[in-house]
């Protein structure tokens, strides 16, 4: 059986598993027992030209026969990309889905971290994360697991905090306030 083909089965089986359907190049690797090296590197970018893969970003790929469905894709992609890191949803994408805004780009996501800050441009969307030097301690109170997309959020007042810690624009808050 050739690579490509093998690539195609082992991510059409897994997915059918229950696994996400993004997968690092460590996952594709492991899944075709194959080493991540340059050789690997050169076949993920033959799939991925051939249409076999498709890149959703830096070393995530999907296969286009079975990509990910569901709410949440933009939050797994940034949970791969900071996976030792806390991450939470906050900043204009939480108070866009507690209602406190309605101007959000709807394929956005803002994040705020442990990590590096920076911002991902993927297949799905835009991941921002903004970092955060709050310890997990003072955090932890002001967020909420969210089951249904598998995500730490951010409660209203802290979103809101966070939005003025960082410095963002208010404006849009007070416009909703003042709509009331």
């Amino acid at each position: 059986m050739g690579k490509m083909l093998h690539i195609v089965r082992a991510t059409l089986t897994a997915t059918k598993k229950g696994h996400c359907g993004l997968f690092t190049t460590q996952d594709l690797a492991m899944l075709t027992d194959s080493v991540p090296n340059q050789s690997f590197s050169k076949l993920l970018h033959k799939a991925t030209k051939a249409g076999v893969l498709e890149k959703v970003c830096k070393n995530i790929f999907i296969n286009p026969l079975s990509p990910p469905e569901g709410r949440g894709v933009l939050h797994k992609i940034a949970s791969i990309l900071h996976w030792n890191k806390f991450i939470y949803i906050s900043l204009e994408s939480q108070l866009s889905y507690l209602g406190v805004i309605s101007q959000v780009m709807p394929n956005q996501l803002t994040l705020m971290t442990t990590g590096r800050s920076g911002s991902i441009k993927t297949k799905y969307g835009i991941i921002e994360f903004t970092h955060t030097s709050r310890s997990l301690d003072k955090i932890n109170k002001e967020v909420y697991f969210d089951h249904e997309i598998g995500a730490f959020r951010a409660t209203k007042d802290k979103a809101i905090m966070d939005l003025k810690r960082v410095g963002r624009n208010l404006d849009m808050i007070q416009e909703a306030e003042n709509a009331e």
